[in-house]
């Protein structure tokens, strides 16, 4: 290739290096600059060396189709589909309109391409070339980003080409190999030039180069103008002008000598896109332009058939053609694609396009389009849509609800930015109940997931008297929704309880004139305490009313934490888990997950805790909701600390805190001065460790969960004194609460705050509630503590029982910190501690990393790859290769062993029982 030589070697050592894993690379550059005869000839190397090509290439568009590139590019194999996870292929099945089912999670839909193509590149290996990507539906950019970054385990290149000049780079922070194609220099430019075959003096030569400067398209269309016509003038005109609309008025002067039918036909071809040659020609009979019209135009060069398509010369022919036609010339051909479109959705952007003012109709059109691309998993069009058909709405509250409902849709999408500003059009015509309602929710949402700024409960209290009316009584079931929402600010920020009360008082106030769940849970989340008699035994009534609600699920798993009811809570996060997977929402498993790691480690189920906190921590990092992985982050850093894992916790616990720090919530802030103190009191830092737990206090349920890593911080740091207040209000609380776990942690702490033989009563009282808690690691930490008490009383009869009951489950659930200070305890007390099992645990944790440990669990339990892919939200090939590496690793050659290498390492486990609620 003339000039591109050393961009060509790039691409040849790419295709090279695909052997077991992928790369991707992109060419970039401006129009006409040699981006596809660069990506053709990379792909002619690709299939000299073996690889199956698939390809899709974007069009300029007004049409928005999503996963329209993506089905071109995976047309040829789906036959494959039947090969992957269940709920993958459902999804991607769905995306592309073969079956019909409930709409599917993004993250279902990439995962089942990323699948697909690895399925096909473990047959052979894979070139995807994926040209102008510019141009493509929203929704196949955005599957291919994801894949990019994820072409580990298959043979698979993927080969871009994107022009530059954009007003956003679709392909920024992905991993890829970056091609920019600089203009031809004089001596290539030349030598391109020489090649054509055209005729031209020395005169033109030297004008054709000046004007070309470099883009070998503008060589070959000004060398043509000028050599058709026979002279340079032909270039004058656009002397001042950028290349691309120099190539696009070279594309027009063809176009002009067209008969007027043709032309026509050339400008429906520039319009229709990608539709079908019966499609055009349907539309062309309603201009009154036959197929005969075409002739000319391929004629010229500007278009060619290619099986049911036309395809344009160059996508500057399109552009010119379409650039160049009047607005009513654009509207007339436009209504008459609309009428010959066989696909609603395509026809109602055509009818947008031809419309010059605000129709109802049209509007209701596009938002049945939205609806549709909604249901197979674009939301990116989907919201494109209901923007469009809001911008058509006559009516300003037609116009907020469509905004509304696109703001919802980008924010389930993770499109953040779009959502608020979808939100601030919308505000100004908002004037229905539910409209307010839904705009209020989706703020709080994004703020309580991707740091955002929400309303605050004094906001809300103003939306729930506007919402009441005049006469105060109107829309009540709406205000109890906006004042949940306030409820759900003022326990996740910890706010004062002036604000609190106000809330309450509010919601008090409103008399549905019937049991409400939403009302007990936002007044529960207000005052705990209070209404612990009342809400306490409602839990279960809840838990069933809202069986199917994820949201009204989720809020009632914190309430239950919050009623200090820790197996309802985990009972709850656990089924709304499972209904999120069952029903295809990852984000909200996710969150799930994390509330059910967060009360699993309080129960001491430390290896499931882990399992959960890393596999959302995964996720809501790709899913980029900021807030909500840093909170998970702080469980995830919790569990690290209590089995010792001190570097991994630290280095977890930073990332926490650095994605929090610009919108810090006070829940997060106290799990991760919970987590900060747990590493520090572990390194007896004794110091630091006070210096960051007595900041739990920034959340009034943490603070009572870690009021015994609180109260031995106070002791060991001299500043006792300071946690009795503490104390006191944990005492409170566990008599309110029927708390046999608060109750352990009391009397634990007025043990280590008493002296003399008062202690020992504590310290006997702390056993006795542990007993019955069901939080059996507290409870072994109790035991040490009491242990270690009874030892430096010389009493070493009874040291060696308490020790010996505290060492053997903490060894048992991989709590090594704690574990060996026990064993130390129990060789001062003249005893060797038996302690089987202890470095098999260990030895396994540092032999594979967090995901191998999960799927070889969950291989060990009889799961099939595709059932752990669809479980873990990975491709079923990704579990294969984390297997491959688990064998060896274990020592083991088939998967029937792996449950045999991994026995005796999982009673870190804990016990699967929930314990009853005391």
């Amino acid at each position: 290739m003339i000039g591109r030589s050393q961009e060509l070697a790039t691409l040849a050592q790419l295709v090279a290096t695909v052997v077991d894993s992928g790369q991707a690379a992109v060419v970039q550059g401006d129009a006409g600059i040699g981006k596809t005869a660069l990506v053709s000839a990379a792909a002619g190397l690709a299939a000299e060396a073996g690889f199956r090509e698939l390809r899709c290439t974007g069009v300029q568009s007004e049409t928005t189709a999503g996963f329209a590139g993506l089905h071109e590019l995976l047309h040829p194999v789906l036959d494959l589909l039947p090969l992957l996870p269940t709920r993958q292929r459902a999804a991607l099945s769905t995306a592309f309109g073969l079956v019909e089912g409930p709409a599917p999670e993004r993250l279902l839909i990439n995962l089942a391409v990323l699948g697909l193509l690895e399925e096909v590149a473990s047959r052979q290996r894979l070139i995807l070339v994926v040209e102008d990507l510019q141009w493509l539906d929203r929704s196949t950019v955005e599957t291919l980003t994801f894949v990019a970054r994820r072409l580990t385990n298959a043979p698979i290149l993927l080969l871009m080409s994107v022009r530059t000049g954009g007003a956003d780079d679709p392909l920024r922070g992905v991993p890829l190999t970056r091609i920019t194609l600089p203009p031809l220099g004089a001596e290539e430019a030349g030598t391109l030039l020489d090649a054509l075959p055209v005729q031209l003096n020395a005169q033109a030569r030297r004008r054709v180069l000046a004007e070309a400067g470099g883009n070998p398209l503008a060589l070959r269309e000004f060398a043509s103008a000028v050599s058709a016509r026979g002279d340079e003038e032909e270039l004058r005109p656009a002397g001042r002008l950028p290349t691309t609309r120099r190539l696009e008025q070279a594309f027009l002067g063809a176009a002009a000598v067209l008969p007027p039918a043709s032309g026509r036909m050339l400008l429906l071809a520039a319009t229709a896109h990608d539709a079908a040659a019966s499609e055009l020609f349907a539309a062309g009979r309603r201009l009154g332009v036959a197929p005969a019209d075409l002739d000319p135009v391929e004629r010229a060069g500007l278009v060619s058939v290619v099986g049911d398509r036309l395809a344009f010369r160059h996508p500057l022919v399109r552009s010119a053609v379409y650039g160049a036609s009047t607005t009513v010339q654009r509207a007339e051909v436009h209504r008459a694609l609309a009428e010959a479109a066989t696909d609603p959705s395509r026809a109602a952007w055509h009818r947008a396009a031809a419309a010059y003012e605000r129709d109802e109709e049209v509007a209701g059109l596009l938002e049945r389009a939205g609806e549709a691309a909604r249901r197979r998993g674009a939301q990116s069009e989907a919201v494109a849509a209901l923007h469009r058909a809001a911008e058509l709405s006559p009516e300003p509250s037609e116009r907020a609800r469509r905004l509304a409902a696109a703001a919802e849709i980008a924010r389930r999408a993770g499109a953040t930015s779009v959502a608020l500003s979808l939100m601030d059009e919308a505000v100004p015509f908002a004037t229905d109940a539910r409209v307010l309602v839904e705009l209020a929710t989706t703020r709080l949402l994004l703020s309580n997931t991707a740091g955002t700024p929400g309303p605050s409960p004094a906001d809300l209290i103003a939306l729930a008297h506007r919402l009441a009316g005049p006469g105060g009584g109107e829309h009540r079931q709406e205000r109890v929704a906006v004042l949940w929402g306030a409820a759900i600010e003022c326990f996740g920020r910890a706010l004062p309880e002036s604000e609190r009360r106000a809330v309450e008082a509010e919601l008090a106030a409103i008399d549905l004139g019937r049991w409400d769940p939403v009302q007990h849970m936002a007044l529960a989340l207000l005052d705990p305490i209070g209404r612990a008699a009342e809400e306490r035994p409602q839990l279960g009534r809840l838990a069933t009313v809202l069986s199917e609600d994820l949201l009204g699920q989720q809020i009632l798993a914190l309430t239950a934490e919050s009623l200090q009811d820790l197996p309802t809570a985990y009972r709850i996060w656990g089924s709304t888990a499972e209904l999120a997977r069952r029903t295809g929402f990852p984000n909200d498993e996710c969150q799930a997950l994390r509330g059910r790691a967060n009360t699993g480690l309080l129960l001491g189920r430390l290896l499931p805790a882990l399992d959960d906190a890393e596999q959302a921590l995964r996720m809501f990092e790709e899913m980029g909701l900021p807030i909500s992985t840093a909170a998970t982050a702080a469980v995830a850093a919790r569990v690290m600390a209590w089995r010792g894992d001190l570097p991994r916790a630290k280095a977890t616990l930073a990332r926490s805190r650095e994605l929090s720090a610009l919108a810090p919530l006070a829940l997060v802030t106290a799990d991760q001065a919970w987590a900060g103190g747990l590493i520090a009191l572990t390194e007896q830092r004794y110091r630091d460790a006070w210096s960051e737990v007595m900041q739990v206090s920034a959340h009034p349920t943490t603070a009572l969960w870690a009021l015994g890593d609180l109260t031995e911080a106070a002791v060991r740091a001299g500043q006792a004194r300071a946690v009795i207040p503490a104390v006191d209000a944990a005492e409170q609380a566990a008599a309110a609460f029927g708390s046999a776990h608060l109750a352990m942690l009391v009397a634990r702490s007025r043990a280590l705050l008493t002296d003399g033989p008062a202690a020992e009563q504590h310290f006997a009282a702390a056993v006795n509630a542990g007993q019955a808690a069901g939080t059996p690691l507290e409870l072994a930490r109790t035991r040490l503590l009491y242990g270690e008490w009874l030892r430096r009383q010389r009493r070493l009869v009874p040291a060696r029982e308490q020790l010996t009951e505290a060492l053997h489950p903490l060894d048992a659930a991989g709590v090594h910190p704690w574990a060996e200070r026990a064993a130390a305890e129990l060789r001062a007390a003249g005893i060797v501690p038996v302690r089987p099992g202890r470095e098999a645990e260990s030895d396994l944790t540092s032999l594979l990393t967090p995901q191998e440990l999960q799927v070889a669990r969950l291989a060990a339990r009889g799961l099939t790859n595709k059932e752990i892919a669809d479980q873990l939200y990975l491709s079923h090939r990704t579990v294969g290769a984390h297997l491959y590496r688990v064998y060896p690793k274990l020592g083991i050659t088939v998967r029937g062993q792996l449950r045999d290498a991994l026995a005796g390492r999982r009673r870190g486990h804990g016990a699967e029982d929930d314990q009853p609620s005391k």
